[in-house]
C-alpha cells in the first residue's frame, strides 16, 4: 500500500467536525485511506475504538445525538493544538 508522505490538509481534518487529527490517529483509527470520520473532539473513545473514526456505524449512542451519554472528557471540549492542558 502506498502512503502519501505528509498528507494533505483535507485528510488532516476530521470529516465530522473539521478538527485536526494526527497522521498516527488516522493510521490507527481511520478508514483504509487513513481518513478520520470522527475524532476525540467530537466522539467518545468507546465509539472510536469500535470503528466510528473509520466510518463504521457503531451500536453505541452518539454523543452528538445525546450529549449526556457516553461523554468522554474531551468530547465537545475546545480543540487544543499546543498539547497543553485545560
Amino acid at each position: 500500500m502506498n502512503r502519501q508522505v505528509g498528507g494533505s490538509d483535507e485528510t488532516a481534518q476530521c470529516r465530522y467536525c473539521d478538527g485536526h487529527v494526527s497522521d498516527r490517529f488516522r493510521a490507527v483509527f481511520g478508514d483504509e485511506d487513513d481518513v478520520a470520520h470522527r475524532c476525540l473532539g467530537c466522539d467518545c473513545f468507546r465509539r472510536i475504538s469500535r470503528g466510528s473514526a473509520a466510518g463504521v456505524d457503531v451500536d453505541l449512542v452518539d454523543p452528538a445525538e445525546d450529549p449526556n451519554r457516553n461523554r468522554g472528557q474531551r468530547v465537545g471540549a475546545a480543540l487544543r493544538a499546543d498539547g497543553g492542558s485545560r
